[in-house]
């Protein structure tokens, strides 16, 4: 997945997905202008997906296939290491990768670290990941929900608004290779403990973060810190009365992106 050829195919997968929900903005864009921006996006983004990669691989042969439903993304940090510069990593993952996981009020905590190079460039990638290990209908923990509403949140000024519909999460998770039921099947979601209704689908993480970056560059330093306090919420198409899309909030100045009243990605 690493190979310059590879790369590019990819980061032309994902910038097909994006250029589709950035050229719905609010503020009406030159195409080409979305063109860029959904480039410098899916190559931002990159690192991370192919990391996730490298986590699907790992639960797939140690916790096995079923296990990765429900699986809920909480944080994704990136950062440039200068070759050489990286600290001894665990040995619980293959190819520069280490696992730790704790169980803490009724969640399964996973931090995966993976080391890896993409297009030259080397770098160091943190997912943090949750799962739910109480059955779904108690609801002593949360009231049986991983993300909640902030309140009193009012979208910034001078935000711009995107529309975000179940088919470009599904494309995401084609071009991304995330095809956790949570993205795909409505109601699969709110069994893994998020806010989604039972007609809704929530959207990648990383696509969350693809559209931020993709609008707000990421710090001179190489450094990205994208944490997902709350979950895109997508209708299924003709699922019922009302929009069938999402319609996300994103400052042009912080990248920090929410839905409604609600904020669901934080930039730090």
């Amino acid at each position: 997945m690493n190979g310059p050829s590879s790369c590019d195919d990819a980061v032309e997968r994902l910038t097909a997905v994006l250029d589709g929900v950035l050229a719905t903005a609010s503020s009406g864009r030159p195409g080409s202008q979305v063109h860029r921006q959904a480039r410098r996006g899916a190559t931002a983004i990159l690192p991370a997906v192919q990391a996730m990669h490298q986590v699907q691989g790992w639960v797939r042969d140690c916790r096995g296939e079923a296990f990765w439903e429900g699986l809920v993304h909480r944080r994704c940090r990136m950062s440039v290491r200068p070759v050489g510069g990286g600290a001894a990593l665990g040995t619980d993952m293959p190819d520069g990768a280490s696992i730790r996981q704790v169980e803490r009020a009724g969640w399964e905590l996973i931090q995966a670290t993976v080391e890896l190079t993409v297009t030259g460039q080397h770098w160091r990638v943190i997912h943090e990941l949750a799962r739910r290990t109480l059955p779904p209908w108690r609801d002593d923990v949360g009231k049986g929900k991983l993300t909640a509403s902030e309140t009193g949140f009012d979208t910034p000024s001078g935000s711009v608004f995107y529309r975000l519909a179940d088919t470009d999460v599904a494309a995401w998770a084609q071009a991304g290779g995330d095809r956790n039921p949570i993205h795909l099947q409505p109601g699969r979601a709110a069994e893994a403990g998020l806010s989604a209704g039972s007609g809704e689908v929530v959207a990648h993480g990383l696509l969350l973060g693809a559209i931020s970056l993709a609008l707000v560059q990421p710090s001179p330093l190489r450094q990205t810190d994208l944490v997902f306090i709350g979950s895109a919420d997508v209708p299924e198409a003709g699922g019922g009365a009302g929009e069938s899309w999402a319609t996300l909030a994103v400052d042009p100045v912080s990248g920090d992106i929410a839905q409604g009243r609600r904020p669901v990605l934080r930039r730090r």
